[in-house]
């Protein structure tokens, strides 16, 4: 039997400890620990700049902590190493936070993605077309019950459409999943007032 020479054995280790800090941020994310996902998927964007998902989620992460001029050059490099419709969708969630939303909605168009209905959701809230926007989280919290802001959203969505029903359980589970998430202040004192 061959041994495998010291330097492919430290090259194999260095790409699972890149693939490993991806999926730990991309993890992290997904929990809605943004700032935590954020400093994870730097350290694997720097380690490897060709890594489109690392690009993509922390890019993502910077969003949703209200960071667009940071995001932008991370998403447009996710854009560039794979244009696939998750890309699209990454572009489309910046231009909503930049409260661009007929270029979200461009970037929208003919994309396909796990997020897709999320992203639609923001688009549709931000529009106040809230009761397209509750369904849009709906069909997204089915297939991803676990997404603490796609709770938080739909709960909005409801508070709108005056289904306070509603709106609270999404804000329960979003407390449950999201205690210390920036907004979670707020959306316990509504639902300690039940309105």
């Amino acid at each position: 039997m061959r041994k495998l020479p010291a330097v492919a054995i430290s090259i194999g280790i260095t790409a699972l400890a890149l693939f490993a800090g991806t999926d730990r941020g991309v993890e992290l994310y997904r929990q809605g620990k943004f700032a935590a996902a954020e400093a994870e998927l730097a350290k694997a964007v720097e380690a490897s700049d060709d890594d489109a998902v690392a690009h993509r989620y922390l890019g993502l992460a910077q969003v949703e902590q209200h960071k667009p001029n940071e995001a932008e050059p991370h998403l447009k490099r996710a854009a560039e190493l794979d244009s696939n419709g998750d890309s699209k969708l990454a572009l489309a969630r910046l231009a909503i936070e930049r409260k661009n939303y007929d270029e979200a909605e461009s970037e929208m168009e003919g994309a396909e993605g796990a997020e897709r209905d999320y992203v639609a959701g923001l688009l549709q809230l931000n529009r106040q077309k809230n009761s397209d926007a509750a369904a849009s989280f709906e069909r997204y919290l089915a297939k991803n019950p676990d997404q603490a802001y796609a709770h938080y959203y739909a709960g909005l969505a409801y508070n709108a459409m005056k289904r306070p029903d509603k709106m609270l359980s999404h804000f329960e589970l979003f407390l449950k999943l999201a205690a210390d998430a920036p907004e979670a202040k707020k959306v316990r004192a509504v639902v300690s007032t039940g309105r």
